[in-house]
């Protein structure tokens, strides 16, 4: 096994690592801080680990780079800006869409190309999962601020004056109903209200089971290749006629 895929290897493990270490944050509305912090690093090593390596410094990898970089600091933009200022988080809302969904591209077809199904394998596709969930709660997040009351029961419009970081409770709420949307389980104690946020629940409900299906297809596909290739190294152990 060669450096580079090491080093691939282990970034499919800290991606799977920083995914968890958001959601436990959300968990607990009260070091949500850790989540932001877990955004910040889920979108520098997406860059570095889904990095097309076959292209080196080509055009494409270049604005991928800078793409990263530009969800951080839209990001935290959004976060430290008051509440009623509220086309804030279009940036933010389009950068990780895009960031995001480029990234799940390059991951499907990074599976394709593995040889045999291994651990960091079976990782690196959790993440990919777990991050349109997690991108589906941050554009959720921002259609709240964009368009209020797009989601109810909610309540922060008495926070109008504070920064998105003192919704904090609110917006672990969103990133739940997310995952709620992307897994089309359906409690239905969250409420979708306007255009734009059904639709947006309408399009994660789809992502979700399509990337399951296109993630099994490839797995399936490549377990089913590393048996074929198992079986014609073999030795023949039967015996032909005397």
């Amino acid at each position: 096994m060669g450096v580079n895929d090491r080093l691939h290897r282990a970034h499919l493990r800290l991606l799977l690592l920083f995914t968890l270490i958001v959601m436990c944050g959300f968990a607990f509305p009260q070091v949500i801080w850790i989540s932001h912090v877990g955004y910040t690093l889920i979108a520098l090593l997406l860059t570095q680990a889904m990095e097309d390596s076959n292209r080196g410094n080509s055009w494409t990898n270049k604005i991928y780079r800078i793409l990263g970089l530009v969800a951080v600091v839209s990001l935290w933009l959004w976060l430290l800006t008051p509440l009623d200022l509220i086309y804030s988080g279009i940036p933010m809302a389009l950068d990780w869409s895009i960031l995001v969904g480029w990234s799940v591209i390059r991951l499907v077809k990074r599976l394709a190309n593995e040889q045999r199904v291994s651990s960091s394998l079976l990782m690196g596709a959790t993440a990919g999962y777990l991050h349109i969930g997690l991108a589906a709660g941050l554009v959720m997040s921002a259609v709240e601020t964009i368009i209020p009351n797009s989601f109810e029961p909610l309540a922060i419009q008495q926070l109008s004056h504070e920064s998105v970081l003192a919704a904090a409770k609110s917006f672990s709420t969103i990133n739940y109903y997310a995952f709620v949307c992307l897994t089309t389980v359906g409690f239905g104690d969250i409420t979708p209200m306007e255009p734009l946020a059904r639709m947006l629940s309408v399009l994660v409900s789809i992502a979700g089971p399509l990337y399951l299906a296109v993630v099994m297809g490839v797995l399936i596909g490549r377990y089913a290749s590393s048996l074929d290739r198992k079986g014609r190294t073999s030795p023949d152990t039967e015996q032909g006629p005397y």
